[in-house]
């Protein structure tokens, strides 16, 4: 029996684990109790990871199209055929079309993610792009950056504790993302540290809230600076910190005065006197900490609202400060530099829209990149790699997507499991799941303190980490990577690490992998000493790049798109308003639907609404209901919720069916993105786009077959078990 400590990448991850594994075999996993961010603790997801390594229905090797795309006929090949066709088909597009044809699309949550965007680089593409950098942590980040110049989440670590804790637009009981986990907060109201919450959905933390605050979808913003507004107007600000360490505060005050009380009170639907108890237990509350997630990201006024709600615990004094909103470490980057310098006439040709920060990032807009392929226009993208992204179930407007995919020239597709996305591919690669790579995973970035190992246990057949894949295509077609094997990779960032921390310059990656994390000691007040890493030193209120950019450098709000107030006569026939992305605990986005354990948990997706609301429109408890919107409609099973207001409905986000068998697997009969939003308006700083705050109706589906398939495929024995077999 061979035991290693690594990390479990089952969701954004930062659990450490122990693995047991005899005889090449994993046959145990244990949550470590060393582990800095989960103390001994797992959620179900890492737990039933030997489940999912060793399901019958894994993809373990190579696969090739043999049949027309989408018709689910396929055969094996082998890794060399494999990186010869990939290098191939892909330089062959390159030296007719250029680099630019070139694209990508790539998820979340495996260890791949920092060095995925080096592959477009090396190919020599502006066009690599992700269907979560828009609308899941990105706005956040990007804000944070052009605010102060790092991220920064709630100081649970440190001597102090929260005073309190400001939880917007998350649910970190249940998603646990951005290595913040799920074990801080239950902590923390356990220990009775109170909590606000800003939400429209009465979530697990609104019900042990202090105070809840039942936005209307889409008003976040507005809130934000009705509660800026507060803030000044009734002296519950920081003096010393917003005169010695602020810049644009006069010019931010005089902004939030067009959000006075009243005024917010009605585009948000909350009640004006809990808006003012809210703003005044956040003037008071010392420390304040701020979990923010990414519902309020998902819409037109992303970046504006994002860099409002980071202003809150800064102006009132709780920003780097024991116990409060502290900044991340960044001790060791969680990428690295890329390897080439593209030339500007090339970044001029990435698909951004003239979306600023896009092209400063060298990134396609995800929904641009696929009218791209359809269209052509301005030119045709007609190479794609797609990784850890089941794109039809991640990208708004899944429909648009799947046409889109269809008219690709070569799709190559690398994922864990087949899935509706991969059977669109031209092959189709096997990738390692986290007890099967090596990877430093600096959480850090994210705002964590820690840096925490991953280490290879076992091979399960053919199955390679994203890395091996992209550093030998690399070696192969030609292209220069920058890196000739993964441990080159993890040495330099360890060799960073040495840089930034010269306590740390003698503790190797060897060492890394035996201990499993490294958590050095947290300062405070940094700002203090070094200003921030801003144009101007300061936490700026005002913001000097979105200035130079040509761009509001102040937040606002507007009005989405498709509201009530904005369309007034389409909510005549789409009477309720649609919010999306409601997470359950046994999944990550789309992952885990043929996990059996984890699906006995939660077998169906849900459309939370109010018992009224489902009494007017025909439904009641368990009914099976239709969820319509302009774009198209989906079925899902009702949970009534007393709590919710009335005219919103809430769905639930990456369901789709492995029991349905391929090449389809029900990905059309209960995806939330049927409904959502790709096409303009966008965001105009970051070009998010609109996941919530849409319109639409509900009525019953009495005749929906998905509870019978699923019994059957339940009740199937393991010789029949395989996807597709019923």
């Amino acid at each position: 029996m061979t035991i290693y400590k690594t990390a479990c990448r089952g969701c954004h991850g930062g659990c450490l684990y122990d693995v047991d594994v005899d005889n090449g075999r994993v046959v145990q996993v244990r949550p470590s109790k060393e582990g800095p961010l989960n103390h001994g603790r797992g959620c179900v997801k890492g737990m039933s990871i030997i489940e999912q390594m060793y399901h019958p229905d894994r993809l373990l090797y190579p696969k090739r199209r043999i049949g027309p795309r989408g018709s689910g006929q396929w055969e094996r090949i082998s890794w060399d055929e494999a990186y010869d066709l990939i290098a191939q088909k892909m330089n062959g597009l390159i030296e007719q079309y250029g680099p630019e044809c070139i694209s990508s699309l790539t998820g979340t949550g495996r260890h791949h993610l920092p060095y995925f965007f080096r592959l477009g680089n090396a190919i020599g593409t502006p066009n690599f792009s992700s269907a979560g950098a828009l609308i899941c942590l990105g706005p956040r980040r990007t804000a944070a950056v052009m605010t102060a110049g790092l991220f920064a989440g709630v100081d649970y670590f440190g001597p102090t504790r929260p005073g309190g804790i400001l939880v917007w637009g998350a649910n970190p009981a249940i998603s646990g993302a951005d290595g913040e986990l799920q074990w801080f907060i239950k902590d923390a109201v356990r220990e009775g540290i109170p909590i606000v919450v800003i939400d429209p959905r009465p979530t697990e933390l609104a019900k042990k809230a202090h105070l809840w605050l039942r936005v209307r979808p889409g008003t976040d913003g507005a809130l934000a600076l009705g509660i800026l507004n507060l803030l000044f107007t009734e002296d519950l600000y920081d003096h010393d910190f917003v005169e010695h360490y602020t810049y644009g505060f006069e010019e931010l005050r005089a902004r939030c005065r067009d959000y006075p009380l009243e005024k917010v009170s009605s585009i948000t639907g909350i009640p004006a006197s809990q808006i003012l108890a809210a703003a005044r237990w956040i003037g008071t509350t010392k420390p304040l900490g701020l979990e923010q997630g990414c519902a309020f990201e998902q819409s037109i006024n992303a970046m504006d609202t994002c860099r409002a709600i980071f202003m809150i615990p800064a102006v009132t004094g709780n920003y780097d400060v024991p116990g409060g909103f502290v900044e991340s470490m960044e001790i060791v980057p969680a990428g690295l530099r890329p390897a080439n310098e593209l030339p500007p006439e090339r970044i001029e040709k990435a698909l951004t829209g003239g979306v600023p920060f896009l092209k400063r990032d060298t990134m396609a807009h995800p929904y641009l990149m696929l009218e791209a392929i359809r269209t052509g226009k301005p030119y045709k993208i007609r190479g794609m790699f797609i990784n850890a992204n089941n794109t039809l179930l991640s990208m708004a407007d899944a429909r648009h997507s799947y046409d889109c995919l269809k008219e690709l020239d070569f799709l190559v597709y690398m994922d864990i499991f087949m899935n509706p996305t991969a059977e669109l591919a031209d092959v189709v690669l096997p990738a390692a799941l986290w007890p099967e790579v090596n990877c430093v995973f600096a959480m850090p970035e994210f705002g964590d303190q820690v840096v925490l190992s991953q280490q290879k246990c076992v091979q399960v057949g053919e199955c390679k980490s994203d890395e091996e894949f992209i550093i030998e295509l690399c070696r192969r077609a030609g292209w220069n990577y920058g890196f000739t094997d993964q441990r080159s990779m993890m040495e330099a960032q360890m060799q960073e690490l040495a840089r930034r921390r010269p306590e740390y310059r003698d503790f190797s990656l060897d060492e890394l992998r035996r201990q499993g994390y490294l958590a050095p000691e947290r300062s405070y007040y940094n700002y203090r000493r070094c200003g921030f890493l801003t144009p101007t030193g300061k936490f700026e209120l005002l913001s000097t790049e979105m200035a130079k950019a040509g761009v509001d450098p102040l937040p606002s709000w507007h009005e989405p798109s498709e509201t009530p107030v904005s369309a007034p006569e389409l909510s005549k026939e789409y009477p309720l308003i649609l919010t999306t992305g409601g997470r359950q605990q046994p999944y990550f986005v789309s992952n885990n639907r043929q996990i059996r354990s984890l699906r006995r948990m939660e077998p169906f997706p849900l459309v939370r609404m109010h018992p009224a609301a489902a009494q007017k429109y025909g439904l009641a408890e368990g009914d099976w209901a239709w969820i319509e919107t302009p774009r198209g409609r989906i079925t899902q099973k009702v949970k009534l919720e007393p709590d919710m207001a009335e005219n919103v409905v809430s769905c639930d986000f990456g369901w789709w069916y492995p029991e349905a068998g391929a090449p389809g697997y029900g990905w059309a009969e209960s995806n939330a993105n049927i409904l959502t939003i790709a096409a303009p308006p966008y965001d105009r700083y970051l070009g998010s786009y609109q996941l919530r705050a849409l319109l639409c109706r509900v009525y019953p589906n009495p005749g929906c077959k998905i509870e019978a398939r699923y019994e059957a495929w339940m009740n199937a024995t393991p010789e029949t078990e395989r996807t597709g077999s019923l």
